[in-house]
């Protein structure tokens, strides 16, 4: 996983493709299908369906446009040079402002980070949700983001060190992620969470789900013991199909 990577499912791909229908005309689906996979790194549309087969999703170069747009030329059409059909991922989006993402990973970002991903992490292994678009398998969880019922649920991270995580789904099909470290009683509930008496650490996260599958950038809400921010920094936690930063969308 790199800065110029990213996660990308199935659902993901036909989400990208139906967002690119709406910036081109006169493009078969057939040979939008053909420029996506270029965008993706790939020369054909099969090589793309053959490396997804069997997988939830695959790590692939972030999309380029300039390769989708020579890839058009290829096939015949008069695409120039400008067109923008996908989003290149560089940087959020915004009404407001679109900032580029987070470069600076101190120690407060690690921490926050290794938190998150650790109940990432979690969820995934105990199938409460997955990385494609409804994939909300929690008790109270439903294919549709609206009807969903936040979770609580429990893991450890390494050498047993005891945490609690909510999820919950939120509109365009992302997760919304709290978890404490070391609770303090079985009652705290990470999406209310009041302050640092209720753990040693409290991290809130959203996880795009909808064009591919990766921590939001700017959505770092962290607070953690100054005693035990060292440690959460330097563990070594992998993402499983996602990354653990991308573009923030509002």
């Amino acid at each position: 996983m790199s800065d110029s990577t990213f996660f990308v499912s199935a659902a993901a791909v036909r989400n990208l493709k139906h967002s690119a229908q709406y910036r081109v005309s006169g493009v078969s689906s057939s040979h939008l299908s053909e420029a996506l996979a270029s965008a993706l790194g790939f020369k054909t549309h099969a090589a793309l369906r053959a490396a997804l087969a069997g997988r939830t999703t695959i790590e692939v170069p972030k999309p380029s446009n300039a390769r989708m747009v020579q890839r058009l030329q290829e096939l015949g059409h008069n695409a120039t040079p400008d067109l923008r059909l996908v989003p290149e991922f560089e940087h959020s989006y915004s009404p407001f402002r679109n900032f580029p993402l987070t470069k600076k990973r101190g120690v407060r970002w690690m921490g926050w980070r290794n938190l998150v991903v650790s109940a990432i992490n979690a969820g995934l292994e105990q199938r409460l949700f997955g990385l494609e678009p409804s994939d909300n398998w929690w008790p109270g969880g439903n294919p549709h983001s609206q009807l969903c019922k936040r979770h609580v649920y429990r893991f450890e991270l390494e050498d047993g060190h005891a945490a609690v995580a909510g999820v919950n789904a939120i509109s365009g099909d992302e997760l919304t992620i709290n978890v404490v470290l070391h609770p303090r009683h079985e009652g705290i509930e990470p999406d209310r969470f009041n302050g640092l008496r209720d753990g040693d650490a409290h991290a809130h996260a959203w996880v795009e789900r909808r064009l591919g599958a990766w921590v939001q950038d700017g959505g770092e809400d962290f607070s953690c013991k100054r005693a035990v921010q060292p440690w959460l920094a330097q563990l070594k936690i992998d993402t499983k199909g996602y990354s653990d930063q991308g573009s923030f969308f509002m």
